[in-house]
C-alpha cells in the first residue's frame, strides 16, 4: 500500500469548522486518507471541538472522540497533499505565509463542486495517484468556481451547526467520490 493521501482542514480556532469537516472526510473515505486539522489562530489549542459540533457530528453517524484543537504549523503543511480551508481568509493566510501549498490549497466548499467534475477525467490507480491528480487539476481550474465561505458557527444554535454539516457534506461527498481507488 502507498501511503495514505493526507487531506489538512483549516479554520480559525480548530474547535468548529475544522474539525467538523475533517471528522466528515475521514467519515466517508477509508484508511488511505489521512485526515487532520489545525487552526490559524492558537487561542483554543488543546480544546475539545465545541459541543454542538460534536453532538451534530454524532447525530449524523461521525466520529468525535479525540479531538483536540491545534495552532497551524508549517509540518502540518508540507505533511499535507490537499489543505481544505474555511474562507477565503484562511486561503489569504496559508497563501502569505506557505506560499509554495497555495496550489493544494482550496475553499472546501469551493473544492466540491470542482472535485465533482474533475472525478471521472482522473486517471485510475490508488486514492493517492487519484487525489494527487485531483488536486493538480483543481489548481488549473481554480478560476472556474465561485470562491463559497464556509461561516462561523462559534457560539450559534445546533440549527447553524447543522446547516454547516449540511454544507461539508454536500461539499466533501463528491471529494471521498473522487478519491475512490478505480482498476
Amino acid at each position: 500500500m502507498t501511503s495514505p493521501f493526507t487531506v489538512l482542514h483549516v479554520c480559525t480556532g480548530n474547535i468548529c469548522r475544522s474539525p467538523m469537516s475533517e471528522r466528515i472526510l475521514a467519515g466517508l473515505t477509508g484508511e488511505d486518507v489521512y485526515n487532520h486539522g489545525a487552526g490559524i489562530s492558537a487561542f483554543h489549542e488543546g480544546e475539545n471541538m465545541q459541543h454542538p459540533a460534536m453532538d451534530e457530528l454524532e447525530s449524523r453517524g461521525y466520529d468525535f472522540d479525540g479531538h483536540r484543537a491545534r495552532h497551524l504549523l508549517r509540518e502540518h503543511v508540507e505533511a499535507s497533499d490537499l489543505i481544505l480551508v474555511a474562507t477565503i481568509g484562511h486561503l489569504e493566510y496559508i497563501a502569505e505565509r506557505f506560499p509554495e501549498a497555495f496550489g493544494r490549497t482550496f475553499l472546501v466548499r469551493s473544492f466540491g463542486p470542482m472535485a465533482a467534475d474533475l472525478a471521472d477525467s482522473l486517471p485510475d490507480g490508488d486514492t493517492a495517484v487519484r487525489g494527487k491528480a485531483l488536486v493538480d487539476a483543481a489548481s488549473t481550474r481554480r478560476g472556474d468556481y465561485d470562491e463559497i465561505d464556509l461561516a462561523d458557527p462559534w457560539g450559534m444554535s445546533q440549527a447553524v451547526y447543522a446547516q454547516i454539516a449540511d454544507q461539508l457534506e454536500a461539499a466533501l461527498k463528491p471529494v471521498a467520490g473522487a478519491l475512490e481507488p478505480r482498476a
